[in-house]
């Protein structure tokens, strides 16, 4: 069963759902694409790790370390002052307690496509925004750093911005119309000019065509039908609650509309 909505449904923004669908929606453009390309092309789904430090502005935790315990006999931890005429050393106390940056694990998977020969080179990197690209913080300038690598270098860029929420990354001048959800491809000969997709929440999905190399015509990218695996995959139509407001949440507007699409038909009278 799809979703209701004819486009983006803004349900699956949820963001305590939203890790799922992307790694579903991934890998449903994978499948499709690999379906489209011919040989010797191929999609493949791409991890990249980053480290990011955390921790480093946290207070000190405390002043004093405790004294050194040893078990005795009965079970209880008495503290461990030995005497300089014990002939054992005495432990010096630390000046303070410090709580160190951590390295956290930060994933990012996207969608590439490359060719099967021995030079493998890639050609385009399809990229599905999340919410800690579009926050301020270390992760937004991690992906705005590899976005900068990409454009820089001779491969093919679609962006796709299916959240509502959050500050949007840089896309050129003119800006693009204010509107609900983007899509950014960079076709690297084209170089600094890039097509832009803004559409609405109540307008249909579009279909990307997604850049090979030159002579040869780009593959078309239905979104909708991608979305649709993932709606399946997922069971959302199980999982979702649509008689509940959506997070983040509608416009007014937008609220009254999507009510309509839930509205069940009203039972037609006998005889009527």
């Amino acid at each position: 069963m799809p979703s209701p909505f004819p486009g983006m449904d803004p349900y699956l923004e949820d963001p305590t759902r939203w890790a799922g669908v992307h790694l579903r929606l991934i890998a449903a453009i994978e499948r499709e694409l690999n379906r489209l390309l011919p040989p010797p092309f191929v999609a493949e789904i791409d991890q990249y790790v980053r480290v990011q430090e955390v921790g480093e502005d946290d207070e000190f935790l405390g002043r004093r370390n405790p004294d050194v315990f040893v078990p005795e006999a009965n079970g209880v931890h008495a503290p461990r002052r030995e005497s300089e005429s014990s002939g054992v050393a005495v432990l010096t106390e630390p000046t303070s307690r410090v709580r160190l940056a951590t390295g956290a694990t930060v994933r990012h998977r996207r969608v590439l496509i490359t060719t099967t020969d021995d030079a493998r080179p890639l050609l385009t990197a399809i990229e599905i925004l999340s919410p800690s690209n579009k926050t301020a913080g270390a992760d937004r300038e991690a992906y705005l750093a590899k976005r900068g690598e990409c454009l820089a270098s001779g491969t093919n860029l679609v962006e796709i911005d299916l959240l509502r929420a959050g500050d949007r990354l840089p896309m050129g001048r003119p800006r693009p119309p204010v509107t609900d959800y983007y899509v950014i491809l960079s076709v690297a000969p084209e170089r600094p000019e890039a097509s832009i997709w803004a559409f609405g929440l109540r307008d249909p999905l579009p279909v990307l065509p997604i850049p090979l190399r030159p002579p040869l015509d780009p593959v078309p990218l239905d979104l909708r039908a991608c979305l649709d695996r993932v709606y399946a995959d997922g069971g959302f139509d199980r999982k979702l609650r649509y008689d509940a407001p959506a997070d983040p949440p509608l416009n007014s507007r937008d609220a009254e509309w999507a009510s309509s699409l839930f509205a069940k038909p009203a039972k037609k009278r006998k005889g009527g």
